[in-house]
């Protein structure tokens, strides 16, 4: 692939779509990445983790419902058994996708010891790691690297003078101006018709439940409020994930949502949970003190293979060919916008399910130029609710993403291009 060859690739891509005769191969193409001459060298995963319980204890819930929440069989933001599993089969999808890349053998532990996971400190990051790393080399998963469970680890939540960057950062002006500008009346329709379910009405049917809430949503104290969870926006966003979490555990349908929320419903109620997101994580001071420092160990691990020496936090070691961070969907968004970029996927924009993958890849052209392609990779709802085997043939629903000052025709970066978009937005915290 020539640097200005925009035109042709078009042109050969649509040539090639066209010629696909079947599902499977068309299902092929849409999972390769690669050119000819190009040889992928090394892929850094930064995953969220897998479905887990809601984080609020049970009494939290249920002061803003009419009736109680479904209980779960693990504590508070614990990983649940089916997260696992989901996470294990996205590991098993993308041994064999790598394997197709060239990047990573088809089977056996040849590559195991070429594979480095550093988890943050919570049970659902570091058993996540330990999923995807059972599902990627299942007789010999490799070791989950991180700190001790429980302690602040920096790369996922940068600190700084013993205050967490973010909170400070949550005040700023931009963000209040963002959360205006934003504010509209389909938002608020949608906050109804949360506020409507969680009184155990049908969404377009305000009831007079016997047993009202405690603390109804849209009493809060604004639509947004930064720093804090008491906004009804940002109640709103976390009770969506909560749905989310209850349709993708497999729970019966009539305890999603106390059986009002069908899957149709669920993606309008993902909505607020992708705006809120929008305003506090891709907010451009939130996001520089969210996640430049792990964007600056992303691209120091890159450079390392590019340089073929130790470079100075980086993350894992020289030579490896996988690196997977097991972070959370702050981590994702705040990236994503230092980068720029913007995803849809299975009709939702920049959502961020348990188990997205945001990889950045590493290419070598046979002229020793190095290029980097971003791109980000889920299971869909129905894949989340189902649990089909994720094959070639039946994929998780994946983009390449448009680094802002890239090519846009190819979705690739030369690599020094990248190095530089990177490090104008990041800075390296300990």
């Amino acid at each position: 692939m020539q640097k200005n060859h925009g035109i042709g690739a078009l042109f050969a891509l649509l040539c090639a779509t066209a010629s696909l005769n079947s599902p499977a191969q068309a299902a092929t193409a849409a999972t390769q990445t690669g050119y000819p001459g190009e040889q992928l060298k090394l892929v850094v995963i930064l995953a969220r983790h897998g479905v887990r319980s809601p984080t609020w204890e049970q009494e939290r819930l249920n002061s803003y419902s009419a009736l109680p929440w479904p209980k779960w069989d693990v504590p508070p933001g614990n990983l649940t058994a089916r997260g696992y599993k989901l996470v294990q089969q996205f590991g098993s999808f993308d041994r064999t996708m790598f394997a197709q890349e060239g990047l990573l053998s088809a089977n056996g532990c040849a590559d195991a010891s070429k594979t480095y996971i550093w988890a943050d400190t919570n049970q659902r990051t570091i058993a996540s790691g330990k999923a995807f790393a059972d599902g990627l080399f299942p007789s010999c998963p490799p070791e989950v690297f991180g700190l001790k469970q429980g302690e602040n680890d920096p790369l996922f939540h940068p600190v700084t003078k013993g205050t967490k960057t973010a909170d400070s950062a949550a005040s700023s002006p931009g963000v209040f101006t963002r959360a205006n500008l934003q504010s509209d009346s389909s938002r608020y329709d949608l906050l109804s018709e949360m506020q409507n379910v969680l009184r155990g009405c049908d969404r377009k049917a305000p009831c007079t439940p016997a047993h009202p809430p405690q603390l109804p949503l849209l009493a809060a104290s604004a639509p947004y409020a930064a720093g804090n969870e008491e906004g009804a926006l940002a109640l709103a966003s976390s009770f969506s994930e909560d749905f989310l979490l209850e349709y993708a555990d497999g729970m019966p349908m009539d305890q999603v949502g106390w059986g009002k929320v069908d899957e149709q419903q669920l993606r309008r109620f993902l909505a607020l949970h992708s705006d809120y997101f929008d305003q506090v994580h891709r907010t451009p001071a939130l996001a520089r003190a969210e996640a430049s420092n792990l964007l600056a160990h992303v691209t120091n691990t890159l450079e390392q293979e590019v340089d073929k020496k130790p470079v100075t936090d980086a993350v894992g070691p020289l030579g490896a060919k996988l690196v997977v961070l097991s972070g959370h969907d702050t981590n994702l968004a705040g990236i994503a916008a230092l980068l720029g970029v913007h995803w849809s996927l299975d009709g939702r924009n920049d959502d961020t399910p348990p188990g997205t993958e945001l990889a950045f890849e590493l290419w070598k052209k046979s002229d020793g130029r190095y290029l980097v392609r971003v791109s980000v990779a889920m299971q869909t709802l129905r894949q989340l609710r189902e649990m089909p085997e994720l094959t070639i043939e039946a994929p998780p629903a994946r983009e390449k993403l448009l680094v802002s000052g890239c090519d846009a025709v190819t979705r690739t970066c030369e690599w020094e291009r990248f190095r530089m978009k990177a490090i104008g937005t990041t800075s390296v915290n300990h």
